[in-house]
């Protein structure tokens, strides 16, 4: 039987099986209690996305995430922190067993590509200034071993504020339908495309990273 990539924003992995041990790994990096950061929580926040119970474990918004047991079954799970302090733990095997893409995760994805392209050529333009080196680390770094990352306000953050002050409702005639859906969604209106670029040019801050630092 075929197996079914999972594709996120940042990290394309081969099949549900290779996501699933990446996650447990990463799970298994912390201890209870521990604060998820870094590029971990970049990557959590997009798988958790695709959790089909979303709008309930969101909440009013996501603020964080940590490492805890869980209060069912007593086992280290994911947890998320929301805005407003409420807690809630959630199972990264359920995000990555979702058949279908939750329309937040598509308006994320819809954000990411709309920057992506003008976000790699900058990215290029900085190693082709000259030697580059970790922000965190002061390691050297290569263009494949390294990611260019969001700091303050984080990318999630900004999608969301554009998502308040557009008054977006999200409705699935906003995204291009098409038989590619799975690996690239973009607005079905270039303009909001273009006006979401704008918006995220003003305030955006990006710094290089070595790849999975946190």
């Amino acid at each position: 039987m075929a197996s079914h990539k999972v594709i996120l924003p940042s990290q394309i992995f081969s099949s549900k099986k290779d996501a699933k041990a990446f996650f447990k790994t990463m799970l298994n990096t912390y201890i209870d209690g521990e604060e998820i950061t870094g590029f971990d929580d970049q990557l959590l926040y997009e798988l958790v996305q695709r959790h089909q119970s979303l709008t309930m474990k969101r909440g009013v918004g996501i603020k964080g995430f940590y490492k805890d047991k869980s209060p069912e079954y007593k086992t280290s799970c994911f947890h998320l922190e929301r805005t407003d302090g409420i807690k809630t733990d959630f199972s990264y095997h359920r995000c990555i067993d979702a058949s279908n893409p939750t329309l937040d995760q598509e308006f994320y994805n819809a954000c990411r590509y709309a920057v992506s392209e003008k976000l790699t050529n900058r990215k290029k333009e900085i190693f082709d200034n000259g030697p580059v080196h970790c922000v965190k680390t002061n390691e050297l770094l290569a263009f494949d071993t390294s990611e260019y990352r969001h700091t303050i306000p984080r990318f999630r953050d900004i999608v969301s504020e554009f998502k308040k002050i557009e008054h977006i409702e999200l409705t699935s005639d906003i995204f291009v339908d098409d038989a590619d859906m799975q690996y690239i969604t973009k607005f079905s209106d270039n303009s909001l495309a273009i006006k979401f670029d704008n918006f995220h040019t003003e305030i955006a801050k990006l710094e290089l990273y070595k790849k999975y630092e946190r």
